[in-house]
């Protein structure tokens, strides 16, 4: 087999590029189908954290509500905008839709992540753009060189007399 071939496999990373597109598309139209259709609640915060690692932040929020006589805890992972606009509260106004892709939607975020997911919609479609224009390049170098590997080597031999 010829070791060119692996580079076949780099296709792997517009496919998943393409994954990405379409589950942020799925997380905008879920949260935009929850905030419209959802029941709101009234959910009481019961951990909040903000992690530093290195020059990134992001956080997390653990929520509990009651749904039908039914407690629901969710621990939801918030951008570090998300965080700032939740530091304070200890009540979260949400909109809660069980079954949807995006079951639940936090009231004083929700423009906030439906900006996110637009933006990490655009950033991946530039990227998959961009990888799939290279994969072409990568096509041809494979070719190239498989086609050079399995010319014949032709040796001409003077052969006199």
């Amino acid at each position: 087999m010829n070791n060119y071939r692996l580079l076949n496999f780099y296709w792997i990373i517009p496919a998943y590029l393409l994954f990405l597109i379409f589950q942020q598309g799925m997380v905008y139209k879920g949260a935009i189908d929850t905030y419209e259709n959802g029941q709101t609640y009234l959910a009481e915060v019961t951990d909040f954290d903000i992690k530093q690692i290195a020059a990134q932040a992001n956080g997390y929020v653990d929520i509990r509500f009651e749904v039908d006589g039914e407690i629901i805890e969710r621990k939801l992972s918030l951008s570090i905008q998300m965080a700032q606009e939740l530091m304070e509260s200890s009540n979260i106004p949400i909109r809660y839709q069980p079954g949807t892709f995006q079951e639940i939607v936090l009231y004083p975020t929700f423009e906030i992540q439906k900006s996110t997911s637009l933006v990490n919609m655009g950033v991946a479609f530039i990227g998959f753009v961009v990888t799939v224009i290279a994969g072409v390049f990568v096509n041809r170098y494979i070719r190239r060189k498989v086609m050079d590997e399995n010319d014949e080597k032709f040796d001409i031999e003077r052969v006199d007399q």
